[in-house]
């Protein structure tokens, strides 16, 4: 799975085989097919582990952050750190020739990352750093499209955008829209934040 998992990441869903998975690690595709008899398989075995891995640093973020705002900043280190790893196409691809699996991706983006994202909103209305009016369901169905909207290469081509520098227009445009005074104060020392090393 780890092997499959940077070839896919370095080269995108699409034009891996069976066949480069087993020549990649050196062993047969028949022990491969013993564990896994389609990609499909595959793909649908790393995105579980995936969401593990997703739900267990959201919470971390949620416990060890000071408030709505330095989570979110956490939360965009990890999004940074999978974009400089991932083929910009590997999100369009599942959703184009993996149909299954994109269905259980979106499942998970509409439960649980929608969740997170109007829970700290409400976080944040209640520290008093976000704007009391805002539109909580409204605002956190719009940035849990936004986070896929950057790896779609129709509206954002890898030639001419970089997903990161993208991803990190969004939260900017997001943050500042969601916060009040305080919030903004806020996200500027995270701006300058050496720790948290998100240059928005």
């Amino acid at each position: 799975m780890k092997g499959a998992e940077e070839l896919f990441f370095r080269y995108g869903l699409k034009s891996i085989t069976m066949d480069d998975i087993a020549k990649y690690l050196g062993m047969s595709k028949r022990t491969i097919y013993e564990n896994f008899p389609t990609k499909d398989s595959i793909i649908s075995a790393l995105l579980m582990l995936q969401r593990k891995k997703s739900l267990h640093d959201i919470e971390t973020y949620r416990k060890e952050s000071k408030d709505a705002i330095e989570e979110i900043f956490m939360t965009m280190q990890q999004l940074r750190e999978m974009a400089n790893m991932m083929n910009p196409r590997l999100l369009f691809e599942l959703k184009k020739f993996h149909a299954k699996v994109w269905k259980d991706f979106e499942d998970f983006k509409q439960q649980v990352i929608l969740q997170c994202v109007t829970d700290n909103l409400k976080r944040g209305i209640k520290q008093g750093i976000y704007r009391k009016e805002i539109d909580i369901d409204t605002l956190s169905r719009m940035r849990v499209e936004q986070l896929e909207l950057a790896w779609n290469p129709e509206i954002f081509p890898p030639a001419k955008y970089d997903i990161t520098k993208t991803q990190l227009t969004f939260l900017e445009h997001f943050l500042y829209g969601v916060a009040n005074a305080k919030g903004h104060e806020l996200i500027e020392k995270y701006k300058k934040s050496k720790t948290l090393n998100v240059p928005l």
